[in-house]
């Protein structure tokens, strides 16, 4: 009962129609009208802060205020970076990079052997400074000769 009650006090408290159910109830029951007293109390309260008298703002201001946004520019990327302390922090960390990495790529060897005989496991385990071998020609007459040299290679491990 208390709940049917209590969730219809605010339209009691607004005076909206009868409510014979509510006023019967709030005569029997101690608690619903201490809580409803406890409601008109901040009702009150709350219609003490109102202002004493509107506020009325003059046609000046409106325009004051309108003449003020259209007169502000939007700042532009360039002038976010110049003004913030990270943002010129980033451009000169930015710039010393490129400059680094330009350096490197600049310097770097062009040599091909170099970087074919890297591509290989050889190449890979034995380091940076690897000995590329010249190709051996081989005549078409002489592939049986190479063919039975390599077969018959045998290399004493010490």
């Amino acid at each position: 009962m208390h709940e049917s009650v209590k969730s219809r006090l605010e339209e009691y408290l607004d005076g909206d129609g009868p409510f014979p159910d509510v006023e019967a109830h709030l005569a029997q029951c101690p608690d619903c009208r201490r809580e409803i007293g406890a409601m008109r109390g901040l009702s009150r309260s709350l219609k003490t802060l109102r202002s004493p008298r509107e506020f009325e703002v003059s046609p000046s201001f409106y325009a004051g205020v309108m003449n003020r946004i259209e007169t502000q520019t939007r700042p532009s990327a360039w002038e976010l970076f110049s003004d913030s302390l990270f943002a010129r922090r980033l451009t000169y960390a930015s710039a010393a990079f490129l400059l680094l990495l330009g350096t490197f790529l600049v310097s770097s060897t062009a040599d091909s052997t170099q970087t074919l005989a890297a591509s290989g496991p050889e190449g890979i385990l034995a380091g940076d400074r690897i000995e590329v071998p010249p190709p051996i020609e081989v005549q078409p007459e002489q592939r049986g000769v190479v063919l039975v040299n390599l077969a018959s290679y045998q290399q004493d491990y010490q």
